[in-house]
């Protein structure tokens, strides 16, 4: 009697273990999806568990980041001027047109004297003077410093600006250009064999504006460059000494004695010229007595190999140039070490 109700207990669990069994059984089997893809994972990594390599990826990250943060806030203060409107418009009283050097004549009053600043200039290209300021023959006068280059090389903006000319003048510059800089000047490029900026367009210091040539009149391959203020030229030589392709200060004042000519002839290149200008301020311009000591960069040079040739720290260099670590040194270009 007690096996029989044994049995009939067992006989009544059985459907329901069954019925268990296939659910679980179910539940476990993969269900296919017509349009299946693959799960992403994402996993966190901490750093007790990162292996060097890794380490090494984070670390060049977290400079990348770094250097980007420092170009950003660079460019930030560079951005001085509203580069959609007209450089210097002020002092030339709204006359902007984009033709001829110069198209002033006495719609301007030029003011008795102005401070030019010369702190962020760059030379438009690193060769050697070929023909000065001056004199040329009986009835012309060359306005500007010619500059050897050969055809094809970069030629750059002197200071911050925006482009005013981009012409062509076969017997005289060829193809040229002429910028209105931020701090008052207007420089003038001749010469050349291709442009690589437009009319209007803003341009900084440093920047590939065109090719080098020998277009228009002129005999050889060169670049002629030419400083003006309000239209008029300025001896480029009372700005730039070229033999070491730097301003001689930061500032240059702009007074009458600007605009005087010389009657040394042009194809006389003297490159102490610069040493013989008399300012009209009664300071000594140490730039030119030779106090002021250059390096003329080459190729595999650094901050810190310059730092230690010299005996000058490196936050002293990039103070002396205007420049910061990240400044790519340019081959030919002096820097400034004492």
């Amino acid at each position: 009697m007690k096996n029989i109700k044994v049995a009939q207990k067992a006989k009544a669990w059985i459907p329901i273990a069954f019925t268990f069994f296939s659910l679980t059984a179910f539940s476990q089997t993969p269900q296919k999806e017509k349009n299946t893809r693959n799960d992403l994972i994402y996993k966190q990594v901490h750093s007790s568990k990162v292996n060097d390599a890794q380490s090494n990826l984070f670390a060049d990250g977290l400079k990348l980041k770094m250097d980007l943060s420092a170009i950003r806030e660079a460019e930030s203060e560079r951005e001085t001027w509203d580069m959609s409107g007209i450089p210097a418009d002020d002092i030339y009283g709204g006359v902007w047109a984009n033709s001829h050097v110069n198209i002033y004549g006495s719609t301007i009053n030029a003011p008795d004297s102005f401070i030019v600043d010369l702190s962020n200039f760059t030379m438009p290209t690193t060769g050697y003077m070929t023909s000065n300021f001056g004199r040329r023959g009986s009835r012309r006068y060359h306005y500007g410093v010619d500059l050897k280059a050969r055809t094809g090389d970069t030629i750059y903006a002197a200071f911050d600006g925006k482009v005013r000319v981009k012409d062509y003048e076969r017997r005289g510059y060829g193809y040229y250009l002429v910028i209105r800089h931020t701090n008052g000047l207007e420089t003038v490029y001749g010469h050349l064999s291709k442009f690589l900026v437009s009319e209007n367009q803003a341009v900084r210091s440093g920047q590939p504006i065109g090719l080098a040539g020998n277009t228009g009149r002129s005999t050889g391959s060169h670049l002629h460059f030419e400083t003006r203020f309000l239209g008029r030229p300025i001896n480029p030589n009372f700005i730039v000494d070229f033999e070491n392709k730097v301003c001689h200060k930061d500032q240059y004042l702009v007074t009458n004695a600007s605009y005087q000519k010389t009657s040394r002839s042009s194809s006389a290149v003297n490159r102490a010229i610069a040493a013989s200008y008399k300012e009209s301020s009664s300071q000594t311009n140490k730039y030119v007595s030779g106090d002021v000591k250059y390096h003329r960069i080459k190729s595999g040079d650094t901050l810190s190999g310059i730092s230690k040739k010299y005996g000058v720290s490196i936050k002293k260099l990039c103070s002396l140039n205007n420049i910061t670590t990240r400044t790519k040194l340019r081959i030919g270009k002096s820097l400034r070490v004492s």
